[in-house]
């Protein structure tokens, strides 16, 4: 399983705007036949994090670049990024291959956000192993890119503050070069 993001950095105050352009951007992907995503709104964590997020599983790369070409064909689809480009200050699309089960949709995301060499797996995987839930999906970058998460470990639907979660968040802030916690809102 691969899955798809884009992060959307918003220029200063326009984070609202790319939110409604995200979700312009969804309806055109229903319009050519193909899934609309997730979008993702960040409610809490570091303003050197993206402000909006896009997601979309797919079985493969394949799959991915199959979606791009679609998009890439519609002149509905480039007017929007065209509006895009002008409210970001940076953009990346990400690609992650899932570790674990794909966690199922719920009103709220945690991401915990995980940078370093490839010397960080073993701290990942070690984290995973004792993780105080079971509810942890494991994504590990497979795209290059400058300053990108090598994992994002996902919890769907947690209680911000519930012991287990402050625990896991401890946990995950002690691993890699340096990590990044965040709370989005599903929109």
């Amino acid at each position: 399983m691969i899955v798809s993001f884009n992060f959307y950095y918003a220029q200063p105050a326009q984070a609202d705007a790319v939110l409604r352009q995200r979700l312009l951007a969804c309806d055109v992907r229903l319009d050519l036949k193909l899934p609309r995503g997730r979008v993702l709104a960040r409610q809490s964590g570091s303003a050197e994090l993206p402000d909006v997020v896009w997601e979309q599983h797919f079985d493969d790369v394949d799959g991915h670049l199959r979606d791009m070409d679609v998009r890439a064909a519609s002149a509905a689809f480039e007017a929007v990024r065209a509006g895009m480009r002008k409210l970001c200050r940076r953009f990346e699309r990400p690609l992650f291959e899932a570790q674990s089960p794909v966690a199922t949709e719920s009103g709220i995301v945690t991401l915990d956000w995980v940078y370093g060499s490839a010397d960080v797996d073993v701290e990942v995987v070690e984290l995973l192993q004792a993780a105080p839930a079971d509810d942890v999906q494991a994504l590990r970058l497979i795209t290059p890119g400058d300053d990108l998460p090598r994992w994002l470990l996902k919890r769907e639907g947690v209680e911000a503050d519930s012991v287990d979660h402050r625990a896991w968040r401890e946990a995950a802030a002690g691993i890699g070069d340096r990590a990044k916690h965040s709370v989005w809102r599903i929109v």
